[in-house]
């Protein structure tokens, strides 16, 4: 997605190595005003070639947001890979636990306070990969990732420690091309970053993992296969309920973000509990729509790793000194010239042509994705608060690119719209992001208790419980906004109840019959229906079937009616204990557990007999 450049004739101050190459003699040369001169015109074309005008930029967010569609349609149909990570709940603040994981050979353990603490505390460690092992065989080098975890968790504290016989569920962020299968299966596609590891390719990255940790005695299984774009999505999300997309802008480049399933032809089973799951775009192959040029072929075509960018540009342009000290250091220490103040104006005015057109396309492909977004959503997203988190060296550390990036984006949307686009940076949040969608997708939880029902059904009472609800709350009301049940499958504090009631009642009362029955709370919706004087009102998720909700209301509302034969408020009010059995023995968890009214009304008849 970045393209960097480099004009012919300022090779003088670029050594032209790279990893893997080996190193010139060093020649040292000296660059003076008279050679320089040659340069101008060179320069000149250079920023002309670069140039990112307001059509060059609509060109490139078009060209986006059409290879995300072609992407979506099928796996091949266009640059951008569109990979699925299986990622259907994303993190609410509504966890207290430890997990550990892995994040790009680091090891990373965090103690998670809730929606009120959220983070309360972390610690981690580097695992430095030795150079033989990247060169290894696959056994070789998970064995010594696993190494490395059996080795921290033997470090862990008291105030991290576990429940006896409770297993630790990792969030594995694996920062290499991967073909995901579900959110705790993935086949490595190739590796990258100077990595040619054997054996792997074409096999299960968590399962080699898991047996890694097997052979070492390890009591943690990984329930969550996480790309570092993806984590850093879900740990910006913890904080910010309006985080949309992710993008990292460091030694590569990425960009995530939340896509409705029903918008994605390719994923034939469109099987998940919110509707909607984050899509891996993989954009750094995106390049159909890019305006490369003469140069950027030139280089790429020299290089043994195309469409690198070096951090030197970043440093030579934040030189503010009067003579640029810095970037003669930089031309010495790095290519072995010897500059004048001319030929290093000439260098910082080189980077600064660079740095903007990159930063300006980057701004352009944020655009594409939120354009697609808005365009299925049908205005859901330019007429609110979207977040977009951003990771990365790049992003963090030069300033004129992040400023270059907001430019474009400005530019692209309006002065109005572009209000309700925020840019955040989140700093290394892909580790935490990890470690909460292991919460979330965790499959083992440690039950503390087993216990056997009436009517032989079997319910599982947990210390904590780690998943995102279908249905956030139950609440029954009359029209003078007195609560007659009130049922919250989320933790929330007494006072925040109350207000949720109240917020509820002023919604539904106050709106207007003609209008749907069902409408945006907070970062949900509320559905609801109306039986003479009470309204009934279900909490969902924004992108859950409004109808079939709307149908589950009219069923509970039945199965009272027909228990009570012809309910009424007061029946509500002096057996509200049995209202609250029915609506367990119809919802458990915040899931519909029982559809059959026959059923549900026979456990009751049974119920009442024992008393």
């Amino acid at each position: 997605m970045s393209v960097a450049v480099t004009p012919p004739a300022l090779r003088s101050f670029h050594s032209g190595r790279s990893a893997g190459r080996p190193p010139r003699p060093r020649v040292v040369m000296t660059v003076r005003s008279s050679n320089t001169v040659s340069a101008a015109p060179i320069l000149i074309k250079l920023q002309r070639d670069c140039a990112t005008p307001l059509p060059v930029l609509r060109h490139v967010a078009d060209a986006m947001a059409a290879d995300m569609r072609a992407g979506l349609e099928a796996d091949g149909g266009s640059d951008l890979k569109m990979i699925l990570s299986y990622v259907d709940a994303l993190p609410t603040g509504d966890y207290s636990m430890l997990w550990i994981l892995v994040v790009n050979f680091r090891v990373l353990r965090a103690q998670l306070g809730g929606k009120d603490e959220r983070v309360v505390e972390t610690e981690f460690e580097q695992v430095s990969i030795p150079q033989e092992l990247m060169f290894g065989t696959s056994e070789e080098l998970f064995d010594f990732i696993a190494s490395g975890l059996e080795k921290f968790a033997q470090k862990e504290t008291g105030k991290f420690s576990l429940p006896q016989g409770r297993t630790r569920e990792l969030g594995f962020t694996f920062s290499f091309p991967v073909k995901q299968t579900s959110i705790d299966s993935g086949i490595l596609i190739k590796w990258t970053k100077g990595f040619a590891v054997s054996g792997t390719a074409g096999k299960d990255v968590v399962a080699c993992l898991n047996e890694a940790m097997k052979r070492q005695g390890l009591n943690m299984r990984v329930s969550a296969l996480v790309n570092d774009t993806v984590g850093t999505l879900a740990g910006a999300r913890y904080w910010d309920d309006d985080v949309m997309v992710a993008v990292i802008l460091g030694t590569g480049t990425n960009a995530c973000y939340v896509e409705r399933v029903n918008a994605i032809p390719k994923l034939h089973s469109p099987n998940t509990k919110s509707g909607s799951t984050i899509v891996n775009t993989e954009w750094g192959a995106f390049s159909s729509g890019l305006p490369l040029t003469e140069f950027d072929r030139e280089m790429d075509a020299e290089s043994i790793n195309p469409e690198n960018r070096t951090p030197d540009i970043c440093a030579m342009q934040q030189d503010s000194s009067k003579d640029f000290k810095v970037v003669g250091s930089i031309l010495h220490d790095v290519t072995g010239v010897s500059s004048d103040l001319i030929a290093r104006k000439i260098v910082v005015d080189v980077c600064d042509t660079i740095a903007k057109r990159g930063g300006r396309l980057a701004g352009a492909g944020i655009v594409g994705i939120l354009q697609k977004m808005e365009d299925d959503s049908r205005g859901l997203v330019f007429g609110k608060r979207t977040v977009v988190a951003m990771d990365g060296g790049l992003y963090e550390h030069y300033p004129q690119y992040r400023s270059y990036l907001q430019d474009a984006v400005t530019e692209l949307l309006g002065p109005e719209i572009s209000k309700n686009i925020v840019i955040e940076h989140s700093k290394d949040g892909s580790g935490i992001g990890a470690a909460l969608l292991a919460a979330t997708n965790s499959i083992v939880i440690m039950w503390k208790i087993l216990v056997q029902t009436r009517f032989g059904r079997i319910k599982l009472i947990t210390e904590q419980v780690y998943y995102t609800c279908y249905i956030r709350f139950i609440i029954l009301q009359n029209r003078q906004g007195k609560t007659r049940l009130a049922k919250y499958y989320i933790p929330l504090e007494e006072s925040e109840k109350h207000k949720v009631e109240y917020e509820v009642h002023r919604l539904v009362v106050n709106r207007d019959p003609k209008f749907t029955n069902f409408v945006e709370f907070r970062n949900h919706k509320v559905i609801y229906r109306r039986y003479a004087g009470l309204f009934f009102s279900l909490c969902v998720d924004i992108t859950d079937n409004e109808l079939a909700y709307l149908e589950s209301i009219h069923l509970f509302v039945e199965i009272l009616d027909h228990f009570f034969s012809n309910v009424c408020e007061l029946d509500l009010v002096f057996n509200f204990h049995k209202v609250y059995l029915i609506l367990d023995e119809f919802i458990l968890a915040g899931e519909l557990q029982e559809t059959s009214k026959k059923a549900i009304i026979e456990r009751m008849g049974e119920l009442e007999k024992q008393e």
